[in-house]
């Protein structure tokens, strides 16, 4: 009988400290299933609600941009491998993009070839963090430089984790 409390006695004391961190690198618990990629869902449709400051360029690409705060939806369809937000440029809920995934962050991408600001549209991306909401989107110009045009954060719309 001795014996049997000293296990439990143990065996409290190992849970206790792994839970407390002390044995981790000794113990792992993995409770998300391996690597950041095998932690977030990547199938279905995922929508999120970001809370979003666009800035957008006068006349010339030449600071200051006319900036403003905007809730914006962002729809990202795993299965088609697909995502829209209401953008102003190539990707709209109209003209979706396509949807590339590495671990947390979601990338949609449009190819574009279009004049404006004086420079030629390439490209237009959108990020989404799954790991911290952040939301990035810029567009790609022909001289390979970036113009940033919104960023900000994003919850999903049924409150779950992404």
């Amino acid at each position: 009988m001795s014996k049997l409390v000293i296990l439990l006695i143990a065996a409290a004391l190992a849970i206790a400290l792994l839970l407390a961190g002390q044995l981790t690198g000794l113990v792992s618990l993995n409770f998300g299933g391996g690597t950041d990629a095998h932690r977030y869902k990547n199938a279905g449709v995922l929508e999120a609600v970001c809370d979003a400051e666009v800035s957008r360029p006068g006349d010339t690409l030449a600071p200051p941009f006319e900036t403003n705060r905007l809730t914006l939806p962002v729809v990202i369809n795993f299965d088609d491998s697909t995502g829209a937000y209401p953008g102003e440029y190539t990707i709209s809920m109209n003209r979706k993009g396509t949807v590339h995934v590495k671990d947390a962050l979601i990338e949609i991408h449009r190819p574009a070839m279009f004049k404006r600001y004086g420079a030629v549209i390439v490209g237009e991306y959108v990020t989404v963090n799954r790991q911290t909401g952040e939301l990035k989107q810029w567009l790609e110009l022909d001289d390979g430089k970036k113009l940033q045009l919104i960023t900000g954060t994003c919850k999903r719309t049924d409150n779950a984790p992404f």
